[in-house]
């Protein structure tokens, strides 16, 4: 029992794969439990999320735990994917499949986060599907197109089918091919419970954070404050991020000199095209660059295999190389640079939104305040009776700071 429950090799940054594997588990069944409650209709999905939220047993925990995991498994991915960028995975012609599985899972992972939001009908989930086609309006020759069909498309029953069928279709087919496949050989059980020891202190701050800081879906009885939420970490920073450009860009206090280009250039290219180049530019880089075997330890499976000689191509990779030549340098310089990225990745996402007040809307969206406050408007897909919808720049200053901008 004892050689059952010991981990192959004890190290923190060894096991943030298996603490992400863990967390999407997490994830399926909260979300299982949520979904036997849930109403996702116009009329009843917020008055259901009250009920679970207030009433049902255990539904409050389960629904702020969904919320929490996406925040700290996108966290935990990102650790993984800059260790696999300094073993040099991508140049492994035995991982390809491997590092594309994993770069592609990263889009439903997102698409969950983005359905997720939307579906409780909650106002801020109602302002956020407003923001949705108006991020591709922008684009040229389809973004119109693009938000009409989102506009036009868009009802809680299909999102949900999205967030609950077609969504977790897509991704067990990918951790099938990233994962399962090779933990059926080790024995799928054996991983889960050595990983899920190991991942005990994040599992405990997972069940922490969703039993102290909730989702407040009490009103009009409790309400939040206007600003609430501030400095709290949300899951719909990862898009807000992306539509930063919106906010700043056109109002000219972010970056002044591309105010001498013409704003609408920029806004496609940095909030469309530069994360989308960048995404499928990682996910095929094991396809268009030079590949070579590294024969590296599989450090996240704990396999030893026997080292051969290594030819790296270029300058670069054989001072890694020689700088990583003993296990105690290796362990330490890895151990600062993944620590380093991972704060600056972390310190930028949080530069960008920290004042976004995620837990306030309900302050006046509420019904105390009369139905034209409390529900979103029923004419909410005709931009003509609705025009200042179609501003993202304004939307994303009203949910950026709702005390002033209106």
């Amino acid at each position: 029992m004892s050689d059952l429950l010991k981990p192959e090799r004890i190290h923190w940054k060894h096991y943030f794969a298996g603490f992400g594997f863990i967390t999407i588990i997490l994830q399926l069944i909260t979300g299982l439990y949520l979904m036997f409650f849930f109403d996702p209709t116009l009329e009843g999905a917020y008055k259901s999320i009250q009920y679970i939220s207030n009433q049902l047993f255990m539904g409050s925990l389960s629904r702020n735990l969904h919320r929490w995991i996406p925040a700290l498994l996108f966290v935990a991915v990102f650790v993984h994917t800059v260790r696999c960028f300094l073993r040099w995975d991508f140049e492994n012609k035995n991982k390809r499949i491997l590092w594309l599985t994993g770069v592609l899972l990263l889009l439903p992972i997102f698409l969950f986060m983005v359905t997720g939001l939307i579906v409780p009908w909650e106002w801020k989930g109602y302002f956020f599907m407003e923001m949705i086609p108006n991020y591709f309006e922008p684009i040229p020759y389809i973004g119109q197109t693009l938000k009409d069909f989102f506009l036009v498309s868009f009802t809680i029953p299909r999102y949900y089918v999205f967030h609950v069928v077609l969504l977790p279709l897509i991704s067990i087919i990918l951790i099938d091919y990233h994962i399962l496949a090779k933990l059926r050989k080790r024995g799928i059980f054996r991983y889960l419970l050595k990983h899920s020891i190991i991942s005990l202190p994040f599992i405990i701050l997972l069940f922490v954070l969703a039993w102290k800081m909730v989702i407040p879906s009490n009103d009009p009885i409790d309400v939040p404050m206007p600003l609430e939420g501030q400095w709290v970490p949300a899951p719909e920073w990862y898009f807000l991020t992306v539509l930063l450009p919106y906010m700043y860009i056109r109002s000219g206090i972010w970056i002044p000199i591309l105010m001498y280009i013409r704003s609408g250039i920029w806004i496609p290219i940095l909030s469309f095209f530069l994360p989308l180049a960048l995404f499928f530019g990682v996910a095929f880089m094991p396809y268009y660059l030079k590949n070579t075997v590294v024969d590296e330890d599989d450090e996240e499976e704990g396999e030893s295999k026997p080292k051969r000689q290594v030819h790296h191509s270029n300058a670069l990779k054989r001072f890694w190389h020689n700088l990583n030549n003993t296990s105690l340098r290796r362990k330490i310089i890895n151990w600062i640079i993944v620590s380093i990225i991972t704060f600056v990745f972390i310190s930028l996402i949080t530069w960008g939104n920290y004042n976004s007040p995620t837990l306030g809307c309900n302050s006046c969206h509420h019904l105390a305040n009369g139905a034209r406050m409390g529900v979103p408007p029923p004419s909410f897909k005709d931009r003509a009776s609705l025009p200042h919808l179609s501003e993202n720049d304004w939307m994303m200053k009203h949910w950026y700071y709702p005390t002033e901008v209106w």
